[in-house]
This record gives structure tokens, sequence and C-alpha cells, in this order.
């Protein structure tokens, strides 16, 4: 079933036998959690809290900047515009398993970034700029670097439609309602925002069991913080609900 979402919306299904897991993205949507190089980096959720409906945790582990950067420079676009070959570099970065692959043209997205306590927090579907779907940057927002945005603005402006890519634990089944994690393409995200261009992205979605991330990746991530705990907790219920 949950092949023939993804291909509704536009996904080209793969499996992936010998990708060797330096990326992965495991749970469902609203309970999920990004790894780079075996370690849990971000994990989102429902807070069932009644107040803030969503958000995520970053981990504040320093070398996280050294794995996202050793990750980018890993990946390459082919001139092609199918998205299956677009998104073989990524593929043999996953573990293995199914995927789907989807050029996601003039999407409807708000940017969730991190404060400095290392959480984002949104209100789904609500008109006060978190309609559609939440893209959770990787790296710093906004990015560093104005000549590379200001290159990418100009490209756009002249016609062209870099993609950033996303990475999501399932195909979306409520654009309005879901979460995607950024791992690449920051300044071709800002240069969109900044001439008012909606982003086209490659979108990469996998495909499993509907099952919750691991509770382990949650405290992973939280790292003893009590506040943190505090606002995680019903998650954290949820995960390890699920896990019995």
């Amino acid at each position: 079933m949950i092949t023939r979402l993804a291909e509704s919306l536009g996904y080209r299904v793969r499996e992936i036998e010998d990708g060797d897991g330096t990326l992965s993205v495991g749970g469902h949507d609203g309970a999920s959690s990004l790894r780079v190089e075996w370690k849990p980096v971000i994990v989102e959720g429902y807070t069932g809290s009644g107040s803030i409906d969503r958000f995520a945790i970053r981990t504040r582990d320093p070398g996280l900047r050294g794995s996202l950067g050793r990750l980018r420079s890993l990946l390459r676009k082919p001139k092609d515009a199918d998205p299956v070959e677009l998104a073989r570099p990524i593929f043999g970065l996953l573990e293995p398993g199914y995927y789907g692959a989807r050029v996601w043209s003039d999407a409807n997205v708000h940017i969730e970034p991190f404060g400095e306590n290392g959480t984002a927090w949104w209100y789904p579907d609500e008109p006060i700029g978190t309609e559609g779907t939440a893209i959770i940057p990787t790296d710093t927002w906004p990015p560093d670097d104005s000549a590379t945005l200001a290159a990418y603005a100009e490209a756009i402006e002249e016609g062209e439609r870099p993609l950033a890519v996303t990475l999501r634990s399932e195909p979306p089944g409520d654009e309005e309602d879901c979460a995607a994690f950024l791992i690449d393409g920051h300044h071709k995200l800002a240069a969109y925002r900044r001439t008012g261009v909606r982003p086209h992205f490659l979108d990469i979605a996998h495909l499993a069991d509907r099952r919750p991330c691991d509770p382990g990746d949650l405290r992973d991530v939280i790292d003893g913080d009590a506040k943190l705990e505090q606002s995680a907790a019903n998650l954290m219920r949820y995960l390890e609900d699920k896990r019995r």
C-alpha cells in the first residue's frame, strides 16, 4: 500500500541493496529520526501537549557539523532529469531498503530552523506561515556565504530551478502536516525564498513498515537536558509504548 501511495505522488520506487548506511531515516512522519554516520542527529514528532503541536530536537554534539559536511561532500547531482539517477549518489549512502525519489516542483513549504537550545517548534497548517510541509534544516539557517546565495538567486530569476535535497521517513499522507529533513541545498532554498519562487526539490522517501523511530534516538539528542525531557515526555512515552 505504501508503494502505491508513493507512486501516486510521483515517486519512482527502487530497492537499495548495497547502500552503506552512512545516512538513514527511521520511523514514520510525526515520530522520525535522521541518522548520519550511524548517530541520531535530529528527531521530530508531535508533542501531544495541546499547546505546541510539532517539534524537532537536534543533537548538540559538536561532531554534527563535521558529519554533515562529509555527507554533503559525497553528494553530486548528475545532469539527468530522472529522479532515480539524480538520487543515485544518495542511494549509495542509505541503509538498504525501499525508497522513492521524485522531483518535487513548486513545493509549498515552511522552514523550521533550530533555536539556541537545539529545538524547533511549529503548529501545522496554521495561517501564520506554517502552511505546507515543514522543512527541517540540517545546517545553519539562514545559511552563510551571501555570494553563493546571490548566485543561486540570479540563476532562479533567469529561469533555472536548482534542486535542494530532502529526505523523509515516508511518503507524505498529508502535504499540509508532514516534515522532511533538508540534507543538501540550504543556499538554494534561501535563494528561492529571496526571489519569491516556490522551491524545487529532489525528494527521497523511505518506504518501510510504519513504525516510530527508536526511543534511544530521542534520548541521545536530548542528552540529559531536563527541559527537553519534559517537553518530549509525551513523544518518549509514545515511542516506548510502540517498541514494547
